[in-house]
């Protein structure tokens, strides 16, 4: 299986992250996909795991190390910009619904028809039927709100690998009350058909 293209990504960590916090989210990383983990033992076959945790194993080798990091930032696109701030930082960022939100336990406006391919835009607009702001997601599922935001719209290469899009399907499908399975199914079908990949 090909290493995640973008090492910080992995991480989640910003392009300018210190060591110390390098060393944070590698700790997190390992907590949240080692073999040990609840959290995510429904969601990964130990084979899926394995190849994240390999993953996550070796963006800490190369950005846990002062010199591998500055060989990998200067031949990544993804490395810091003249001005000293990340690409990823530049990007913009869905900003946070003020308005009130409805409680979980509020069932779902009407039962929902999951198609047999599901796109970018049928997330948003079951996300918008439930009057749930991408950040109350992000909040809710502790998922980085970019993520989701490159789920709905189409933005499979900024993305991290498979596995983990697999996750954040599965907890967007269960925040939102709609068939897990069918939903990850249904936008892993249309992924993988989109012209050009």
């Amino acid at each position: 299986m090909p290493i995640e293209q973008n090492l910080y990504r992995l991480l989640d960590v910003s392009v300018t992250a210190t060591p110390h916090e390098i060393r944070q989210a590698y700790e997190l990383a390992k907590r949240t996909y080692g073999g040990e983990s609840l959290a995510t033992y429904s969601l990964f076959g130990a084979e899926d795991r394995q190849a994240v945790m390999a993953q996550i194993e070796e963006a800490y080798r190369v950005l846990g190390d002062p010199e591998r990091r500055r060989a990998y930032d200067a031949r990544s696109t993804q490395g810091p910009r003249p001005d000293g701030k990340s690409n990823a930082a530049a990007a913009s960022t869905t900003a946070s619904n003020d308005r009130p939100q409805p409680t979980l336990d509020e069932p779902p406006p009407a039962e929902t028809t999951i198609p047999d391919l599901v796109t970018g835009r049928d997330l948003k607009q079951w996300r918008e039927a439930r009057r749930l702001s991408l950040q109350t997601i992000a909040n809710l599922t502790r998922i980085n709100i970019k993520y989701l935001q490159y789920l709905e719209e189409e933005q499979h290469d900024k993305l991290p690998h498979t596995v983990f899009i697999r996750s954040y399907l599965l907890q967007y499908a269960r925040v939102l009350k709609l068939d897990p399975d069918r939903l990850l199914n249904g936008y892993l079908k249309h992924m993988d058909g989109r012209p050009g990949t």
